[in-house]
């Protein structure tokens, strides 16, 4: 398939996990990606490294996108960060951090592509996580910055979908990735717990996820705008 043929795809978290395999997805499929991330990204058409904990950065750097390749198709807002934690033991510095990664990057991002996006008619997609859509233990700042980009994407759909741009996201289970290592249960907790979240025969690889991707960033889903795609395997069915 050459879906994105002649596009021009930016997908943050580039450098590891789903956001790697995106790349690689988008790319295989005849697109040209950059790829963001805080970490060196190989193997993409433009490289750039950016913490999205520095929101003044962001501007600056879609600019730099413009200016190597003059529009923007795809937006994939994939990088991401989590942790577990007992709610009487979470700091307000690592509150931020999440949310700050999580939500508040992916908006900025995306309100820093938006007029690019809209001349292109492109799309979005974004990453939400089941810990958004289902409860999920020990993972309260986790579970507000999803359940905030679901919240997001749902809005800017209905805010810009008459202009022609499409805004979903996907919303993976457990993925083997390295944002899983982040995820260590707290101590002398009710490990029982754990049953919610875990597959019902194994973790999702990153390139099932890339697949969502790069459906709904496709002309496939030209219909889709606003959506949920929960791939996680039938663990929250």
């Amino acid at each position: 398939m050459n879906r994105f043929e002649d596009k021009i795809a930016i997908v943050t978290g580039a450098a590891s996990g789903i956001g790697r395999a995106t790349a690689d997805r988008l790319r295989s499929e005849g697109g040209t990606v950059v790829g963001i991330d805080r970490d060196p990204v190989d193997d993409v058409d433009l490289a750039i490294q950016l913490d999205l904990l520095n929101q003044d950065a962001i501007a600056p750097t879609v600019a730099q996108v413009m200016d190597a390749y003059g529009r923007i198709d795809v937006l994939c807002n994939i990088a991401g960060i989590g942790h577990f934690s007992r709610d009487e033991d979470e700091t307000l510095e690592r509150w931020n951090r999440v949310i700050g990664v999580n939500l508040t990057g992916t908006y900025f991002m995306s309100q820093a592509c938006l007029p690019h996006l809209l001349e292109s008619q492109g799309n979005i997609v974004n990453t939400a996580s089941t810990a958004g859509t289902h409860a999920q233990p020990w993972s309260s700042v986790y579970s507000a910055s999803k359940g905030g980009v679901i919240a997001l994407t749902q809005t800017m759909a209905i805010t810009n979908g008459k202009s022609g741009l499409r805004v979903n996201c996907v919303a993976p289970g457990g993925v083997e990735t390295a944002i899983g290592a982040q995820f260590t249960p707290p101590e002398d907790v009710d490990l029982t717990l754990m049953t919610r979240i875990i597959p019902f025969e194994r973790a999702g690889q990153p390139a099932e996820l890339a697949a969502a991707f790069a459906f709904l960033a496709s002309d496939d889903a030209s219909y889709c705008n606003g959506i949920v795609i929960r791939a996680d395997g039938g663990t929250m069915t």
